[in-house]
């Protein structure tokens, strides 16, 4: 074989040597980056409460939060629930608190809380229901004056603890003696807080006391009144 030949072809055989050994190593490959820690899911706890009571949030990510803690953006559909702007997982954690204080409402009313982290978002309803009012109580029975002379009138007024609701509220009166007379019950109006009514005497040979009492269910008040000769 002529020389020139076998150097090429010597060369070519070192080539493809070197090609099969060259493909046996892998090339490095670079790792692939952390995927980004999103928010998993909102809840509440609870998720039902009366106006003016707080419920707690939680937050929960896809993942530990990395250094630094991850950020969750806040916000509320309704002024009814007052949240924090925003709220930190610390790093290394998967979960955070905030907690929703909530204001006094005249009517049941629905708003959703929802948390923004990592360009994903999540929703959860607070329900805020209004207090039920309580009715007012019978607070006070007065009779001015206290010491009339037989035959003349004095004023009863009784007062409540608040204001009357719809349709007033009616008190039931009596008296202990038939000298003085009362009628068989005063009505406050609705909104009302007090209410009059007339004591009516009649002539006594003595002095005289006596009481008037006034009740709303269960609650009675009293009120002494002296008459004279």
């Amino acid at each position: 074989m002529p020389e020139d030949r076998r150097s090429r072809l010597v060369s070519l055989v070192l080539l493809i040597l070197l090609c099969v050994s060259g493909c046996d190593e892998r090339t490095p490959t670079t790792p692939s980056p952390p995927s980004p820690v999103t928010i998993l899911e909102l809840s509440l706890m609870p998720a039902t409460v009366v106006a003016g009571a707080t419920s707690d949030g939680r937050v929960t990510l896809t993942g530990p939060a990395p250094s630094g803690g991850t950020e969750v953006r806040l916000s509320s559909s309704d002024a009814v629930a007052v949240i924090p702007g925003s709220m930190t997982v610390p790093v290394g954690s998967t979960t955070g608190t905030f907690t929703i204080r909530t204001l006094v409402v005249a009517a049941d009313t629905m708003t959703t809380i929802s948390g923004l982290a990592g360009g994903e978002k999540r929703e959860a309803t607070l329900r805020v229901t209004a207090p039920v009012a309580r009715p007012p109580t019978l607070q006070a029975l007065e009779v001015q004056p206290s010491v009339i002379k037989g035959g003349q009138n004095a004023q009863g007024t009784v007062r409540l603890t608040g204001a009357a609701p719809a349709g007033g509220m009616l008190v039931n009166l009596r008296s202990s003696n038939a000298a003085a007379t009362v009628p068989s019950g005063v009505r406050i109006p609705a909104d009302g807080i007090t209410a009059t009514f007339t004591v009516t005497t009649s002539a006594v040979s003595l002095d005289t006391q006596f009481e008037i009492t006034a009740s709303l269910g269960d609650q009675t008040r009293t009120a002494l009144i002296r008459v004279t000769p």
